[in-house]
This record gives structure tokens, C-alpha cells and sequence, in this order.
């Protein structure tokens, strides 16, 4: 869905509790909604022997599909879901909510959201310009062939995620895009019971191509991504009160 950004804050509240509940309202008072902005975020700019492995942890954008010159770029971004929900709260709605604010082609074109399956980092290169060229990454970067630069590499080259597609949009012209599916809910679940898996999504642009890539803006931008998650905390029973015991006589 693209929203107008002026818009977003007056619909977004129903639009989740809406996707998540279908449209009913039992149980709704009971709900909680929370929205969080990424702990890391970056791209993965694809490798060329001649430029070096690049970076941009500390920019304000990273990119998703191809350039001009048909060089791949990918994001990566994620959440601290388990420091912001108590545990064994129930997930039932999740949105993640990105600002894009460049492309060369106007016209929609599929990105993907996929489970990142393996750690990554974020060092301290910062690209200059519009960032689409990144910057000589630093220690701990996450580039197109490093998890942590420059000693620990990803399985395989442009990142190791899952196959499966978790939500898809279509990104056309500038503007306030949300990907929101039951498969995200499983995902944000997950990462709640077991944190230690939480390594967070790859933005999977269209590769198809040259000039199709989008450019979304990061954390550290006046629109960062923001993933809105409604959940119900699960209350522990009470115990029952022990009857007093008659005083022998």
C-alpha cells in the first residue's frame, strides 16, 4: 500500500489493527500496540574487485535492485522485538513502514521482505552524495560478502536469507510504503520466543534490470523505518490462596 506520508499517522493505527483482527473488534481493548524503529540497518552493495567491499552503516539510506550500471544492491535491517514485548505475549498483527525517497523508474516493482539467517553488522562507514555507491566499509560492516568485515563472510555472496518470501509490495514513485502479512506475524513470533534467532529482514528489490533500484530511508533519517506491532501480553495465573489450617486444640 503506498501511503501519502501527511496521511500515514491518521491511518496507520486502524490499518494494522484492521489486517490483524480482520476487521473484527473482540479482544481489541485488550491489545497493545508498539511501534520501533530498526536497532541496525544497511546495504549490501554487490562486489566489484575494483571498487572493494562497500558499506553504509551510518547513512540515511539503503537500497534494494539494480542500478544503471545493473550492480546489485540489498538491504538488511532488524528489530530488538524481545526488548520491547514482554515475553510470551501473543503477536497479532505486525507492519513494517518504509519511506522511499528516490528512484530513476516510477512504475511498481515487487520488494520482497526475506528472513535473514545469520548475524550481521553495522561499522562505521557512511557514503556520501545520494549513497547509491557506498562507501570502503569498516570493521564489523555487513557488506555483499561479509556479515562482519572483514573476517566473517556470509554462506553466500548478497546475503544468506530464506528463500521464502515473507511480504511483498509494489514500490513505485517517491513515497510511504508498508509490507504486512501473517507470514511477518510468524516472523516477529519467532523472534520473541527465541531471540536469538532474531537477525532481522532482507529487502529484496528487483533485480531484473538495470535502474530498478529504490532508495528507503534508514534509521538514522528524519523517516526511519518503523515496524508496528499490535500483540496481547499473556497475563500469568494466579495462584490460588491457601486456606487457613483450623488452630489444633
Amino acid at each position: 500500500m503506498n501511503i501519502k506520508p501527511a496521511n500515514f499517522p491518521k491511518i496507520l493505527l486502524p490499518l494494522i489493527i484492521a489486517t490483524a483482527l480482520g476487521g473484527t473488534a473482540p479482544g481489541l481493548a485488550k491489545a497493545d500496540v508498539i511501534n520501533i524503529s530498526p536497532i541496525k540497518d544497511n546495504t549490501l552493495y554487490e562486489y566489484d574487485p575494483t571498487e572493494g567491499d562497500l558499506s553504509n552503516a551510518l547513512g540515511f539510506h539503503f537500497f534494494a535492485g539494480a542500478t544503471g550500471m545493473s550492480e546489485l544492491r540489498r538491504a538488511v535491517l532488524a528489530f530488538d522485538v524481545a526488548g520491547n514485548i514482554p515475553a510470551s505475549s501473543r503477536i497479532m498483527g505486525v507492519t513494517l513502514t518504509l519511506n522511499m525517497s528516490r528512484t530513476a523508474l516510477t512504475t511498481a516493482l515487487t520488494v520482497e521482505l526475506h528472513t535473514l539467517l545469520a548475524d550481521w553488522g553495522e561499522g562505521t562507514s557512511q557514503a556520501s552524495g545520494e549513497e547509491g555507491t557506498g562507501a570502503p566499509a569498516t570493521p564489523n560492516d555487513a557488506t555483499w560478502r561479509h556479515r562482519f568485515f572483514d573476517t566473517i563472510f556470509w554462506t553466500t555472496d548478497g546475503g544468506d536469507f530464506s528463500a521464502s518470501v515473507s511480504a511483498s509490495q509494489l514500490v513505485g514513485d517517491v513515497g510511504v510504503y508498508t509490507w504486512s502479512s501473517p507470514q511477518m506475524v510468524a516472523d516477529v513470533q519467532s523472534w520473541l520466543d527465541n531471540p536469538g534467532t532474531n537477525f532481522g529482514w532482507l529487502v529484496l528489490g528487483d533485480e531484473s534490470g538495470p535502474g530498478t533500484a529504490k532508495r528507503f530511508d534508514t534509521r538514522e533519517s528524519a523517516s526511519p523505518p518503523v515496524l508496528t506491532i499490535l500483540y496481547r501480553s499473556v497475563a500469568p495465573r494466579p495462584r490460588p490462596t491457601p486456606r487457613p489450617r483450623p488452630t489444633p486444640r
